[in-house]
């Protein structure tokens, strides 16, 4: 397996993990603008998680599932919003945020492939979006 196809499954496993929290999230909040937010982010994960697979293909490697230490979080998290309740699943999801930036950064560091390198490159950006608005949610509902 190449650099370029070990990082971009690495982006790949937080990202569904991602996706599969945020419906989780988009279904059990009340609040509507929340509810699109949420919706909104799982859409752009899958969005980015097609984009990102199909990449695999090309280079003749498999696109893998979610790993089990962001499956665990995921467990964790959704136990702990449960009895938390939209304060600490926020919380979450702002943390899952910078750990996807955080990701994309070192995903960009390791590829050594032009188009992966574009691709990442394009997914940061955006990713700096939804990151900069789950942050601006949560320092509203803490101040």
């Amino acid at each position: 397996m190449s650099d370029t196809t070990h990082v971009l499954n690495d982006t790949i496993s937080l990202l569904k993990a991602g996706e599969d929290f945020y419906r989780n999230a988009a279904e059990n909040v009340d609040d509507p603008s929340l509810k699109n937010l949420f919706s909104e982010n799982a859409a752009i994960r899958n969005a980015a998680i097609t984009e990102m697979s199909q990449k695999v293909e090309r280079l003749d490697e498999d696109p893998s599932g979610a790993s089990w230490t962001e499956q665990a979080r995921q467990g964790y998290a959704n136990a702990e919003s449960m009895f938390n309740g939209t304060d600490s699943l926020v919380d979450y999801l702002e943390e899952h945020e910078d750990r996807t930036l955080e990701q994309i950064r070192e995903a960009l560091k390791e590829a050594d492939d032009r188009e992966a390198v574009k691709i990442l490159t394009r997914h940061l950006l955006i990713f700096q979006q939804t990151h900069d608005r789950m942050k601006a949610v949560k320092d509203t509902r803490t101040s």
